[in-house]
């Protein structure tokens, strides 16, 4: 068992052929349904082949409330484009979820066999990670693992706009994480697709700040947005957050 959360939502999780299959318990109500999609985020963040959620032992009453599946899907789509399957063994229940259309996003099976199946294989990607202290080299650390990195995958053309948000990502985290906390800082690639990210121990989410009209020169953040082809931010096991972003390479450029 993972853990319990504060509203006594239970996962039980265990690994089947590099998905990880989770097993909730207790009760996906209004207050719960939040948590629960924040949670399957941070289980997609680790990346497996795919999350499984084997909903029967969760109660829940109101259909509404299939929408937490759905958000996590969402969240997920763009990075870490993990996919996230239903297993519901109750008949009655997989019918509850057809007719709220909730298998027109997710997949849902009645054994988490076919579950594997409709998921597929995982696509090819490469992922390194750099851990440091925070400590004011950290961007230029960064930078200069980026470049090394690009230049190893072979995707140069990505190289400054990778630099440029790593070096804004990281400067965020210097402001507003405790100073002795590690970050971790990830370079992603995955069908043309480089992914940056940091991770760090400051639970706020990070949020576009509102244009300053007449500002010639945008925020760090707003240059991100321009030039990603997604970003967002996403919360981390077992405290904290990821911000990442997703540049196009190649041909996708």
């Amino acid at each position: 068992m993972l853990g319990v959360n504060a509203n006594q939502i239970r996962w039980y999780e265990q690994d089947a052929s590099g998905c990880t299959v989770l097993r909730p318990s207790g009760e996906l109500s209004v207050a719960t349904a939040g948590i629960v999609s924040g949670d399957l985020v941070k289980f997609a963040l680790n990346e497996p082949r795919a999350v499984i959620v084997i909903i029967d032992g969760l109660g829940i009453a109101s259909e509404a409330l299939f929408s937490a599946f759905t958000l996590a899907w969402m969240r997920v789509g763009d990075w870490p484009a993990v996919p996230i399957a239903l297993v519901a063994g109750s008949e009655a229940l997989r019918r509850r979820l057809h007719a709220n259309a909730v298998d027109r996003f997710l997949p849902v099976t009645a054994t988490v066999a076919e579950a594997q199946q409709a998921v597929g294989k995982a696509p090819q990607r490469r992922r390194i990670c750099l851990d440091m202290p925070l400590a004011a080299d950290c961007g230029r650390r960064a930078r200069r693992f980026t470049e090394q990195i690009c230049e190893r995958w072979e995707v140069p053309e990505v190289c400054d706009d990778a630099q440029l948000v790593a070096t804004e990502f990281i400067e965020n985290a210097f402001l507003h994480t405790r100073f002795d906390a590690d970050i971790s800082f990830r370079l992603e690639l995955r069908q043309q697709l480089l992914t940056v990210a940091v991770a760090d121990q400051d639970p706020r989410e990070a949020v576009l700040p509102e244009a300053v009209p007449g500002r010639s020169v945008p925020s760090g953040l707003h240059m991100v947005a321009r030039m990603a082809r997604a970003w967002g931010c996403s919360p981390q096991w077992p405290v904290g957050k990821v911000v990442w972003a997703t540049l196009p390479t190649g041909t996708g450029r």
